[in-house]
């Protein structure tokens, strides 16, 4: 729809009033609901458990860490191989009472690694580390899992890819108070959480990309952005450098000028400049060459970015054609981007998740209480884009640590789960990432039980794969919406290519696994 010279419009939107907890796997085709809307006629873990048992995948999630001993974890979260690497880059462990320090590296072989595009500095320095690592002793943290009082992130994004029912043994157990039978998108596959921190420190993320290539997994989820100071840099568009040049917008501009002129200023000994020695800039270059390397043998879902920006958040800036890498947008439950998922060159895909309300003079996405509200200060060229409600419901650390989602009625739940703080609203390109992350451990169970089980995709073709078999419109309990461009940043950019938004299109989990097992 073009809207430059037209008023704002309100676009058609469905009733989110029958909130259904699971409506992501719904729209993922994951759960396929019955005639009557009440039920599901099958499900891709029926599918599979038909065909044959399948080896569970192995999805390695590198975020900020996992609460092992959530009831909806338990047992599909492992361990014994999971590492933080935010203290040492040989990785500490969670200890047991018979456990003993071990090589966490041991065996760690790059045959197959080709780093392109490093000066020959940079690859001896690879070597090297990748030397050190293979010698190094992991550590042992002995004093129970420090990690989980800052891994609500990691507990929610591990929930939404490999989450399932509490593990009830013996027939007078009975469930947890609180705990309900949450699936995420492949609760038969098993996870190792890798947790690296924010600070900008390159080896820590080399290790940690190293240990998941050591661990041989389906796929790799990469759901936050990596702070490398030249990859991460968002350079300003130029339709948006051209609004500046107005009088209404100087502001805006002299704003700009002067964070040009203080980056092109900026020297080591500037306190308030980022503080990069040459050593790390050179492995930051490493960290880049081997995101791609690995990517091209196992996939790297990685979140597109929160912004709204049209550019994409390193790493997932790095995902083209030639590599393995898919950059993950997010749709919202009424069919549109939602109001924070970047987009642009380089998009992959989209899952859906959560939405966020937006006010600027492109469009408006308002709950309609809020939009009659702010009626008289609406842009005539805004486009109206409702705004959804939905978010996905996930795993959660209970207490202060957690996002901690209680009383919270989205939920649609009763009072004593939402009170536990096991659960939270959550969304974000994350969510929609570790959707996707599922999604292919999914299809990897499928490849293993197809005639080309032998020989499995790499992560080129596995990209390919989902992209060939997503989709341009959206399932929901009841009714199946159409993926709807909009404007965000510039005038008439709803008016550009599909792929902008959307990439490919929606992953489609029923189509891929189908077409795998054929």
């Amino acid at each position: 729809m073009n809207t430059a010279n037209s008023k704002c419009v309100q676009a058609e939107h469905v009733d989110e009033s029958n909130y259904y907890y699971l409506w992501h796997l719904v729209s993922l085709g994951v759960l396929t609901p019955d005639d009557t809307q009440t039920g599901f006629s099958d499900t891709l873990w029926d599918t599979l458990a038909a065909k044959a048992e399948a080896m569970p995948s192995t999805v390695v999630l590198i975020d900020v860490g996992c609460s092992f001993a959530h009831p909806n974890l338990k047992d599909r979260v492992d361990p014994s191989r999971s590492l933080d690497f935010t203290g040492t880059p040989y990785g500490a462990r969670l200890a047991t009472d018979k456990d003993e320090e071990r090589k966490n590296f041991a065996g760690l072989s790059i045959d197959g690694l080709h780093l392109d595009g490093l000066e020959a500095d940079e690859r001896a320095m690879f070597d090297e580390v990748v030397q050190h690592l293979a010698e190094s002793t992991g550590e042992l943290r002995a004093h129970g899992d420090t990690e989980a009082k800052f891994a609500s992130h990691g507990t929610a994004v591990s929930g939404l890819i490999v989450g399932g029912p509490e593990n009830c043994c013996g027939k007078d157990h009975e469930p947890s108070k609180g705990v309900i039978p949450y699936f995420g998108v492949d609760p038969f596959s098993h996870l190792i959480s890798l947790r690296t921190g924010f600070d900008n420190d390159p080896l820590q993320f080399i290790a940690a990309l190293l240990y998941a290539w050591h661990q041989k997994p389906d796929v790799i989820v990469m759901p936050r952005g990596l702070p490398d100071p030249e990859a991460s840099i968002v350079t300003p568009k130029d339709d948006f450098k051209a609004e500046l040049q107005s009088w209404a917008n100087r502001e805006a501009a002299d704003l700009l000028h002067r964070i040009a002129m203080l980056a092109e200023k900026a020297s080591p000994h500037d306190p308030t400049a980022p503080q990069v020695s040459e050593t790390g800039r050179h492995l930051w270059r490493v960290v880049r060459a081997l995101f791609i390397a690995i990517s091209k043998h196992v996939p790297i879902v990685c979140a597109a970015g929160n912004e709204g920006e049209s550019q994409l958040l390193f790493p997932a800036n790095l995902a083209n054609r030639e590599n393995g890498v898919i950059a993950v947008g997010a749709v919202s439950g009424q069919g549109y981007r939602s109001g924070y998922s970047n987009y642009g060159d380089g998009l992959t895909l989209v899952a859906p998740s959560d939405d966020m309300e937006v006010f600027n003079r492109h469009q408006l996405r308002e709950t309609p209480k809020q939009l009659d509200k702010i009626g008289y200060l609406k842009p005539d060229s805004a486009m109206a884009v409702p705004y959804s409600r939905k978010g996905l419901l996930s795993t959660d650390i209970p207490g202060s640590f957690g996002y901690d989602g209680a009383g919270d009625d989205d939920h649609d739940l009763p009072a004593d789960v939402a009170q536990s703080g096991f659960y939270t609203q959550f969304g974000g390109t994350s969510g929609a990432s570790a959707l996707v992350g599922g999604v292919i451990a999914l299809v990897r169970r499928a490849e293993r039980l197809s005639a080309s089980g032998k020989h499995p995709r790499d992560g080129c073709d596995l990209k390919a794969f989902l992209m060939s078999t997503a989709r341009r419109d959206m399932p929901m309990m009841g009714a199946t919406l159409s993926l709807k461009s909009d404007c965000m940043n510039v005038a008439n950019e709803d008016a550009d290519a599909f792929g902008t938004f959307f990439g490919a299109g929606l992953i489609d989990a029923k189509a891929a696994v189908t077409a795998a097992l054929e």
